[in-house]
């Protein structure tokens, strides 16, 4: 398996329309944020160990891992427990500069944002409250990659994160949601990533990422204890 997924479910800082964790069962994305340990905590850790997945991503269901209480406390006793294991934080960057201690704890970060303008921003993620992307990453110690929503991005957007220092981007599709996307024009193919084609813009990768198409497995621990290897449960919740 490519990764492995610790998602957390529960209130969150933002109310994006097309949040995916909003297609799972409720059961599966039930309130996680105060609990600890986290339910099969134990049994996910022995899971990563015996295949030999050699990263670990925290992320949210419906909900952004930075609201997670015990976030350091859990990143800490993984990393004691794996050794060999990279540890990804995958959040909308609220609390970023909030949290820049444990959010520098991490090996790498991908950061949800999906423009600068204040009132598409509103419109995607349901905040006028913009994070101060360049100031996080100008703290950050850590390779810092965002994802953005592949039908709301431009040139000037790009541009813009190339100038203040990002190196990766996502751009990614809306989950079951059938759409024609343009891609900003000067994007240079150089190859793919598990179906997805990756470009180059003036140094920067920017991949484009579709879920639907995506051939990229992950083992997965939802907030109610289910471990599997599905993301969406779409078999196992059907």
């Amino acid at each position: 398996m490519d990764f492995a997924n610790i998602l957390f479910g529960g209130p969150c800082n933002r109310a994006c329309p097309f949040c995916i964790g909003k297609q799972l069962a409720p059961a599966l994305r039930q309130n996680n944020l105060r609990l600890y340990p986290l339910r099969s905590q134990d049994e996910f850790i022995r899971q990563v160990r015996h295949r030999g997945i050699g990263q670990i991503v925290l992320t949210g269901t419906n909900t952004d891992p930075q609201l997670y209480r015990h976030e350091q406390r859990l990143l800490e006793d993984l990393r004691r427990q794996l050794t060999q294991t990279q540890f990804c934080l995958h959040s909308n960057g609220a609390l970023a500069l909030r949290k820049m201690t444990v959010f520098n704890q991490y090996d790498r970060v991908c950061l949800s944002f999906p423009t600068f303008e204040v009132d598409l921003y509103q419109r995607l993620m349901g905040s006028r409250k913009v994070p101060d992307l360049a100031e996080i990453v100008r703290q950050s110690r850590v390779p810092v990659k965002i994802s953005a929503l592949a039908a709301h991005t431009s040139a000037e957007f790009l541009d813009r994160l190339l100038e203040i220092g990002i190196r990766r981007v996502v751009l990614r599709r809306l989950y079951g949601v059938k759409e024609t996307v343009r891609l900003p024009e000067g994007l240079v193919l150089r190859g793919d990533y598990r179906g997805n084609p990756v470009y180059d813009w003036n140094g920067m990768e920017v991949t484009d990422w579709s879920f639907d198409s995506s051939e990229s497995t992950s083992l997965n621990l939802f907030p109610d204890g289910t471990i599997s290897p599905d993301y969406l449960l779409t078999r196992a919740s059907a």
